[in-house]
């Protein structure tokens, strides 16, 4: 009992200090907060307050990003990231430093950018588009070395000299040639405004390189370098045109296998490269044809190759045109079928890496190519060769009839609701897709040089012209 007592006692005990505790002098002098409103209007903040009687200043801030100084009752925070939330911090600062204000908070949220369905670009230095990123904010292209990037979330275009651009990243890196050190171009990345080069010379003395397709984490990168000495290791197994890939985290250059072919490896180059890292390029030896690479460290096959008793190839798939979706779904080019009298017959096609079915495109486009497709099956098409096109159509893989081909602006009514009869010609050039499909990038030629342009299925209407 004695024991609980001298317990209960010093329980009493602690509890009366407690109240019996000196409190802290109230600061009279000290500052009330400042009253404000902070309203997002685009992708910018307006913060007002009202006049707190006594303050020498205003400390304003925004994240944990430098405070900034004002004896103004209204500032503006520009140039802000979309779908993001921002907390700004407000403090009234008095000439004496401990009657400063507490710091008055709130947060704001910068909403998901409207834009329209259709945004245009004719760069001064002539680049075209050649990619977009899987996550749909950054297109890249060049031309005659000289490159390009869009921002989609800005509408900002960059252009970079000396460089041409292949692919980038979902962080905007971009991947592919330099030409500030060698007039033959050298693989190179573009990060942050500075270019990266990578160093070959371990391989191979060759001066001429390039990345071609970058994974969308921006970690491992394919890439080719000619070869001028036949004799060489890598010459003797390639010719001239030798396949590798770049891992950015392990700093490792790795030449791909080649392949079990009939005729004897010729060049190959690695064109496309899925965020699971299998790869995509072609062999240009006695038949031009795809070639598939699982991994880094596994050899290339043939998705498509048939031949006759004398090893006469009857049937092939790919050209050095020969991209992949954005994950990997499909490989897309051209099919060819080699009549008996001799020649070849060349038609759009695609190939389902996942389910390993062949799909030949006749009809409008009979001698034509697919030039972009997405991972659900939309696939575009354009009726003659590469960068010829005179109307560009669309084919849903999933409705199972590859002849109907609508051209691109019927199916953008049709399917989406956006009336571009206005703003695009029939004879565009669909070159990229986000991963989602939502996004679709093209080019076409106009009088006043290339444009590249990008629809936006989920954009706002485009006004009557």
């Amino acid at each position: 009992m004695k024991k609980i007592f001298t317990l209960f006692a010093a329980a009493v005990i602690a509890l009366m200090a407690v109240g019996c505790e000196s409190k802290e002098p109230i600061n009279t002098d000290q500052l009330p907060a400042p009253e404000f409103s902070a309203n997002a209007n685009e992708n910018s903040i307006t913060v007002s307050w009202t006049t707190v009687e006594g303050a020498a200043y205003y400390q304003i801030q925004l994240n944990d990003a430098e405070p900034v100084k004002t004896d103004k009752t209204v500032h503006r925070f520009d140039d802000l990231k979309w779908n993001t939330t921002y907390t700004v911090k407000l403090q009234a600062i008095s000439a004496v430093a401990e009657n400063s204000s507490v710091v008055a908070t709130q947060e704001v949220v910068i909403g998901v950018r409207v834009v329209p369905a259709y945004r245009e670009w004719c760069p001064q230095n002539g680049s075209t588009a050649s990619a977009i990123s899987n996550n749909g904010r950054w297109v890249v292209g060049s031309f005659d070395r000289q490159g390009m990037i869009i921002d989609l979330e800005s509408d900002e275009i960059s252009m970079i000299e000396n460089f041409d651009c292949m692919d980038v990243a979902d962080d905007g890196v971009i991947v592919g040639a330099t030409y500030q050190d060698s007039q033959s171009g050298e693989a190179a990345m573009y990060v942050n405004g500075q270019v990266l080069k990578l160093d070959l010379s371990d391989l191979t003395e060759s001066n001429m390189s390039s990345f071609q397709a970058v994974t969308p984490d921006g970690m491992f990168v394919v890439g080719w370098w000619w070869e001028y000495d036949a004799e060489s290791y890598y010459g003797k197994i390639y010719d001239t045109i030798v396949p590798f890939v770049y891992d950015v985290l392990k700093d490792r250059i790795t030449v791909l296998e080649p392949g079990d072919t009939l005729y004897g490896t010729g060049a190959v180059s690695p064109y496309g490269v899925s965020p699971d890292r299998r790869i995509v390029g072609c062999e240009q030896g006695y038949a031009m044809m795809a070639v598939v690479w699982e991994d880094e460290y596994s050899k290339f096959t043939y998705p498509v190759f048939e031949y006759d008793s004398e090893y006469r190839p009857t049937l092939s798939f790919g050209d050095t045109q020969v991209r992949m979706t954005p994950n990997g779904t499909y490989i897309y080019s051209v099919a060819k079928t080699y009549p008996e009298g001799g020649g070849e017959v060349v038609q759009p096609g695609c190939y389902n890496l996942e389910t390993g079915e062949l799909t030949i495109f006749g009809g409008k486009c009979f001698n034509g190519y697919v030039s972009a497709m997405t991972d659900d099956g939309i696939a575009f098409l354009n009726d003659v060769p590469f960068y010829m096109g005179t109307t560009s159509y669309v084919v849903d893989l999933k409705s199972g009839d590859t002849e109907n081909q609508k051209p691109i602006i019927d199916w953008l009514l049709d399917e989406h609701s956006i009336d571009l009869y206005n703003y695009i010609q029939e004879g565009v050039i669909i070159i990229g897709a986000s991963a989602d499909g939502r996004k679709i990038i093209g080019i076409v030629n106009t009088d006043s040089g290339w444009v590249t342009f990008v629809i936006d299925l989920d954009g706002e209407a485009m006004p009557e012209l």
